[in-house]
């Protein structure tokens, strides 16, 4: 990758010894620069004694990747994912739930109870992903394996189902929808019911040895949204009535929330997009091979690895380079932002090595995780609005100019958990949506 050739130009003026620094700089051929004008940068900088030089550049080589990183642990969620839609950058995306259900804790029923019905009671939050103006499906399957051998489960996880639907129910995932209701194959329900009676289900194992478990699959044709089901309120629920009060309805409820396991998996069938050949674990896909775009996507792994190769070539400047602000600008392509997939409201950047391990976060003076939102605006390269994070990597680039840190980059990821947001950001070499750090550094102790 060739280095930038223009001449830098300072911002302000300085002391008599700029016409060396510019000298270095024209010699060294490293970096182009521009007039600051981003709002990041508009506090001046406080002259002092020493200072020779304070320097803006934007034209640092950036060199980007898509990284498939490590699955997320959805066993410890509160949620269930379900649904199916196609993104014509990423793939088809599937999201299936395994649950088990605990022993109801109420009343042993009458011995005269009638069974009526057995419903899954699936609670929504407000989530969703996709396009809910379509029709989709939620269909039940009986779980073939107790779900408690493992301790952890993971997005990338699944386990065997019965091919055969115990129920299903076809709906539209708009707002608002409080609940998705299906009801289930009487057989199960009254195998549940007279066991009960029985008193023959009062421990997990007894009502693990007749289910296993539940599993919510879309419908194999749906292109529509992904919602979320809360575990804490949802419900399997047995109907009753007793012969002489048929309009008077009781229940036995099995809780989700107590039961021994329950997890979500996403599964991207990306073999008709541009990231197919992206198949091992922490493997990297450069920008070059995707049309010049990076991509990140929250609970499949797909991260986005940020490079600076030739940022330490900036000590060949002489004398100590201090960091005023860096900032990352990493623009969302125009022309892949939809209404239904909404980008993540926040990214975070972490550090990362030569193999793609996820490091430690960037704290703030506070010890907080930094962030960086997503926001829109006019470019000031085109005047067209476009959407954009700005990272902050001032102590990152610091660390780098002072030996203190390896330069391997950084990863971004997703700033929320339990849902499957996209993004896809220009790389450093493209002409629609170029990556760009912006550096503001001064030289002092010549």
């Amino acid at each position: 990758m060739s280095r930038p050739t223009k001449r830098l130009r300072r911002p302000a003026r300085v002391g008599p010894g700029a016409a060396l620094l510019l000298g270095l700089l024209h010699l060294l051929g490293l970096l182009a620069g521009c007039e600051a004008s981003s709002p990041d940068f508009e506090n001046a900088l406080p002259a002092s004694a020493g200072t020779l030089g304070t320097v803006f550049t934007d034209t640092l080589t950036v060199r980007t990747a898509t990284v498939l990183t490590d699955s997320v642990a959805s066993s410890v969620s509160g949620y269930l994912l379900l649904g199916r839609y196609h993104d014509g950058r990423l793939g088809t995306v599937t999201a299936r739930s395994y649950l088990q259900v605990a022993p109801s804790g109420a009343a042993v029923p009458e011995t005269e109870a009638v069974f009526d019905s057995v419903v899954l009671v699936l609670a929504t939050d407000g989530y969703r992903y996709g396009d809910t103006t379509r029709t989709q499906h939620l269909r039940v399957h009986r779980l073939q394996t107790d779900l408690r051998g493992t301790a952890t489960y993971y997005t990338a996880d699944a386990r065997p189902y019965d091919a055969a639907t115990l129920g299903d129910v076809a709906f539209r995932a708009r707002k608002p929808l409080p609940t998705v209701r299906v009801r289930l194959d009487p057989s199960l329900g009254r195998s549940l019911f007279e066991a009960t009676q029985q008193g023959a289900l009062s421990t997990t194992d007894e009502l693990l040895a007749r289910l296993p478990g539940l599993v919510l699959t879309p419908g194999p044709s749906d292109d529509a949204a992904l919602l979320r089901f809360t575990v804490a309120s949802s419900v399997l629920q047995l109907y009753y009535h007793l012969p002489w009060a048929p309009d008077t309805y009781g229940t036995v409820d099995f809780a989700v929330s107590s039961g021994p396991r329950h997890f979500y998996q996403l599964e991207a069938d990306r073999r008709s997009s541009l990231l197919s050949p992206l198949t091992g674990m922490r493997q990297a896909l450069p920008s070059a091979r995707t049309a010049e775009e990076t991509y990140i996507e929250a609970g499949l792994g797909l991260q986005t690895k940020v490079e600076f190769p030739y940022l330490r070539e900036l000590q060949q400047l002489g004398g100590n380079l201090v960091v005023n602000a860096a900032v990352l600008d990493a623009e969302v392509t125009t022309d892949s932002e939809n209404r239904f997939l909404p980008p993540p409201v926040a990214l975070i950047p972490r550090l990362t090595d030569a193999g793609n391990h996820a490091g430690a976060y960037f704290l703030d003076s506070g010890s907080n995780i930094i962030t960086a939102s997503y926001q829109r605006g006019v470019s000031p390269r085109t005047g067209l609005e476009r959407g954009t994070y700005a990272v902050p990597l001032t102590n990152y680039c610091a660390q780098v100019l002072a030996g203190s840190l390896a330069n391997h980059g950084i990863l971004l990821g997703p700033g929320s958990g339990d849902v499957a947001e996209r993004v896809v950001l220009g790389s450093g070499q493209s002409t629609a949506a170029p990556m760009k750090l912006r550096l503001y550094f001064t030289r002092v102790g010549l």
